[in-house]
């Protein structure tokens, strides 16, 4: 053993030793809540915002700083066995982890974004009781759901049911029921998109490893590591991290069963290749702009196979056949979910106060024609200059010269085209699908897939730039620190990461309050009772009660004419979202305005929100 290892083993040795020493003192003397508290002021501006998260960023901070020296530690001492690939890769991995560690600490173990986090984990918990992937609230206006009525679940019709079985699966595995404790059923809910969001690593290693080699399958991974429009989504319970790495997976499967030369193998491969595009689609709806993407491609790599082909579709098919005869049966159309419908209305959220356009005549129309034709163009303009600067201009600028250069027959030439393809497909169909250029801008979270997918293609740009050029270690060295300042200079291009300042977080503590006191006073609020709420989602979760969402155009009429159409029994008033640009001073006049009209007056309500709550609310019985 060299000087070199020797030296890392007894740096991994005395890493352990001091974990064993800090945990000795913190737990004699507390010191990580003071040295938390000094770090985390540095960058909390919203006293309020950061005292919500602390008790959840305490436990999590304990934990990681455990997990992750350990793993360091470890690393250290197996070095000397390992090859400088092996260890290379295995620091990257450990830097990743450090930033999703950190991306999971700042959010703290309370919901980040309103209805999405809330929503996954309600769907989640009906297939754990196993009523299979339903929820009881009403969201939208787009459809009438008698369900809610009859006091069943409905059949979700936001999002693909695979994010809900995978966590359901996890919560049977640690024996945690979900909903019994919200601590526990959020903690674990974060946990699962942690893991799987790492889970990507060894996935894009593996592919770019077979078709490019280690250079770029190092390169490649680090990009990964660092790239925020990832990294946030170990922190969120969103289905963002299962739906990035079923894609990998899915593009790895299919270009194995391109290139594989004996027949057994091959098989093979298009059967790993069909399961992994049908879970693509599972994870997301988008994953059938994968699939076409794929299908095209196949068409050309095993047009002198055409059994193979045949058996991948086929066994696509079998992957989502159930998912697609449940919507079909529930919906009357394969695959169906309410935000097929932001195609026909140039505001996506008018389904949150009326039922607003559900037919392609009512949207295309020639007085709609100029501003439809504005909305495609803008939308364009927003893809490229948002992928742009979500990916970093780096990785951009690799990814052309990659495509323009690379040649048929050249190793990873198949993904390169692979990719493009797949990226062409997703901007025809955000084009074709688009209304309104707000959901555009959010095309960080709808992207992903397409992005890690390029991945290989631009590290492969890169490195082939990097020995044409003849750039040595240290301005790389350079090149890479300023492409991660580039990257986090603004990580909110890639949208869902302005959730960790937005103060959505500081509803939580009053919602939670309601839905404690809900469930302790079954006598008030029965199990079957429907209540109207501004956050039919978090109430949901929090009072385990069927809820529908008040009409979010303050119009008193509008409430009432929901709330008799669903027999709500009872209505939590507060904790609303002004609108922008509204007048305060005239705004909580409005309010009390339309509460009055609507009846709700003091010797109807049950319940009130602490003295000092930010956000308070009141629930009133109606009926």
């Amino acid at each position: 053993m060299d000087g070199s290892n020797t030296r890392r083993v007894a740096a991994g040795c005395g890493l352990l030793a001091s974990i064993l020493i800090a945990a000795w003192a913190d737990w004699s003397f507390g010191w990580i809540t003071p040295a938390f508290d000094f770090v985390a002021h540095q960058f909390y501006e919203v006293p309020m915002l950061a005292r919500v998260r602390r008790p959840s960023q305490l436990v999590l901070v304990r934990y990681h700083l455990g997990i992750g020296a350990t793993l360091a530690a470890f690393w250290l001492i197996a070095s000397p066995r390992l090859s400088r690939e092996a260890r290379l890769a295995l620091a990257i991995f450990l830097v990743g982890y450090t930033i999703r560690a950190g991306a999971w600490i700042c959010g703290g173990n309370v919901p980040l974004v309103p209805g999405d986090s809330s929503h996954y984990l309600e769907v989640a918990t009906s297939v754990h009781r196993g009523e299979g992937p339903v929820k009881h609230y009403v969201e939208s206006f787009f459809n009438d759901y008698p369900r809610i009525r009859a006091n069943q679940g409905v059949l979700d019709d936001w999002s693909t049911p695979l994010d809900a079985y995978v966590r359901a699966a996890v919560y049977r595995l640690v024996g945690v029921t979900p909903g019994e404790s919200l601590d526990a059923t959020i903690a674990v809910g974060k946990a699962t998109s942690f893991v799987i969001n790492l889970l990507a690593f060894p996935a894009l290693y593996g592919l770019s490893r077979r078709r490019y080699g280690a250079r770029v399958a190092l390169t490649s991974i680090a990009v990964l590591a660092v790239l925020p429009v990832h990294a946030i989504y170990a922190g969120f319970v969103l289905r963002e991290s299962l739906v990035a790495l079923t894609a990998i997976l899915a593009v790895w499967t299919i270009v194995e069963a391109w290139n594989a030369a004996q027949g057994r193998t091959a098989l093979a491969w298009t059967f790993a290749a069909g399961l992994c595009g049908g879970l693509a689609i599972l994870a997301r709806n988008t994953g059938l702009a994968l699939a076409a993407a794929s299908g095209l491609n196949a068409l050309l790599r095993l047009r002198r196979r055409p059994l193979l082909i045949l058996l991948w579709v086929g066994l696509v098919a079998l992957v989502i056949a159930p998912w697609a005869l449940a919507t079909l049966n529930e919906y009357g159309r394969p695959f169906y979910s309410y935000t097929n419908l932001f195609e026909y209305n140039f505001s996506w959220t008018v389904h949150h106060y009326e039922q607003g356009n559900t037919r392609p005549s009512q949207f295309y129309t020639w007085a709609n024609a100029p501003e439809i034709v504005r909305v495609k163009i803008k939308a364009l303009l927003i893809i490229g200059v948002y992928s742009t600067m979500i990916v970093g201009l780096p990785f951009a600028a690799a990814y052309v010269y990659r495509i323009r250069r690379s040649r048929a027959g050249e190793p990873g030439r198949d993904v390169d085209v692979l990719s493009l393809t797949i990226f062409a497909v997703f901007v025809a169909a955000t084009v074709k699908s688009i209304a309104d250029v707000t959901q555009v801008a959010q095309l960080g979270r709808y992207y992903l897939p397409v992005y890690l997918v390029m991945i290989p293609t631009a590290a492969a740009g890169l490195v082939r730039s990097v020995d044409r050029w003849s750039i040595n270690r240290r301005a790389v060295t350079w090149m890479g620190a300023t492409y991660v300042a580039l990257l986090w200079a603004d990580p909110t291009w890639a949208y869902d990461a302005s959730w960790f300042t937005r103060p959505y977080q500081l509803h939580w503590p009053a919602l939670r309050e309601a839905g404690d006191w809900i469930r302790e006073h079954p006598e008030s609020v029965p199990r079957d009772a429907r209540v109207m709420t501004w956050f039919p989602w978090e109430m949901r979760i929090a009072s385990d009660r069927p809820t529908v969402l008040m009409p979010r155009n303050y119009s008193a009429a509008r409430i009432e004419e929901v709330a008799r159409q669903y027999g709500v029994t009872h209505i939590l008033w507060g904790s609303f979202e002004p609108p922008e640009h509204v007048d305060p001073e005239t705004w909580g006049p409005y309010l009390d305005q339309v509460r009055t009209t609507l009846g709700l007056t003091q010797a109807k309500e049950l319940f009130r929100s602490s003295r000092g709550s930010l956000y308070p609310v009141r629930l009133f019985r109606v009926r």
